[in-house]
């Protein structure tokens, strides 16, 4: 059974009036940051609330129709069994753990070539904590 949307994965163009927007307006809170070797900033993640969670990543330039859309990703109960029922649908579901939040996860694309994440957490994954 799908617990509930865990978060939504979008692009930014800038990173800074994205995270203004989403914290200071809206009342988010970044959990994360995602920096290459040299600390620059590429990404954040962050809480919405009650377990519900926003990406984002810095794009160069807004993708055409569609916008900044990545991809979904639901958090299920237990994704060893996900990835069971999608493989018997015909789909590549490979489970692995995240070296980045440490959550539990596989991927798989829609009819239309949108990417779909699925999560579990546990006391590694970053975003437990905020899940319960």
């Amino acid at each position: 059974m799908i617990k509930r949307l865990s978060h939504a994965c979008l692009g930014a163009t800038d990173l800074q009036k994205t995270i203004d927007f989403y914290c200071n307006l809206l009342g988010c809170q970044v959990i994360y940051e995602f920096k290459n070797q040299t600390g620059e900033l590429y990404g954040i993640f962050m809480l919405v609330k009650d377990g519900t969670f926003l990406e984002f990543f810095k794009e160069q330039e807004p993708k055409p129709s569609g916008g900044l859309f990545r991809h979904l990703c639901f958090e299920v109960e237990d994704i060893n069994k996900w990835a069971d029922l999608i493989t018997e649908k015909g789909y590549n579901a490979n489970v692995y753990r995240s070296g980045r939040d440490g959550a539990w996860q596989f991927w798989i694309e829609d009819p239309d070539g949108n990417k779909i994440e699925f999560h579990q957490y546990d006391a590694q994954s970053v975003q437990y904590i905020y899940s319960k």
